[in-house]
């Protein structure tokens, strides 16, 4: 019997680029380039490496947690988390992705803290954005781990006043990170209102 040969996924069409010269992969990829604002997104973000490439994502992060109340934009987790997915694998940058997931949780805290709002699901996208950014930590440098460390701490501060065992876990995250006084210290500073501006950089 004749076997079929599938005529869509990966395998196909690696089959159909094997048969393209230099002009036609060109073409191609141009072709991706303006075919819509992710593609290019993607593509500049893979081949042209920046800071400008980071900060377009970290934008369409955070807008997507945090929308400005005044605009009836809806909040929009999941385009977030896909933001950052789609980053990660169009850079393999741990780094960056770790910025991205810090700028969802500190974006996402300072809109409970700040407009009081949250439910349990909302509270669980935060906490695994957390539990993935601490298992992230050991594949970074000890500037960045200590930068991305630092952050978490600024987080757990302005939560101690949310609910939903949001502000126990941040605490329990961050006292796994800490040495005991350096978590004295940052208690000491919370309580002297050092710590509870929304930033993203240490």
């Amino acid at each position: 019997m004749k076997r079929v040969m599938k005529s869509s996924g990966w395998a196909a069409l690696k089959i159909r680029l094997d048969t393209l010269d230099r002009k036609g992969l060109l073409g191609l990829v141009h072709d991706m380039y303006e075919a819509n604002e992710v593609s290019r997104r993607f593509l500049e973000a893979r081949f042209l490496p920046s800071a400008a490439a980071i900060e377009k994502y970290r934008h369409l992060v955070e807008v997507a947690v945090f929308p400005d109340p005044l605009s009836q934009r809806p909040i929009r987790l999941r385009d977030a988390s896909a933001a950052i997915t789609e980053y990660r694998r169009s850079t393999g940058d741990v780094a960056g992705s770790v910025d991205l997931m810090l700028t969802f949780v500190e974006a996402g805290t300072e809109q409970a803290a700040d407009l009081g709002y949250g439910d349990d699901p909302y509270f669980s996208a935060l906490e695994t954005k957390v539990a993935a950014i601490e298992k992230s930590l050991g594949a970074l440098s000890s500037e960045e781990r200590t930068s991305a460390t630092a952050r978490l701490v600024r987080v757990r501060n302005r939560a101690q006043d949310i609910g939903w065992g949001y502000g126990d876990y941040l605490s329990d995250v961050v006292a796994r990170l800490q040495p005991p006084e350096s978590v004295n210290i940052g208690t000491k500073n919370q309580r002297r209102g050092l710590t509870t501006k929304w930033s993203r950089r240490a």
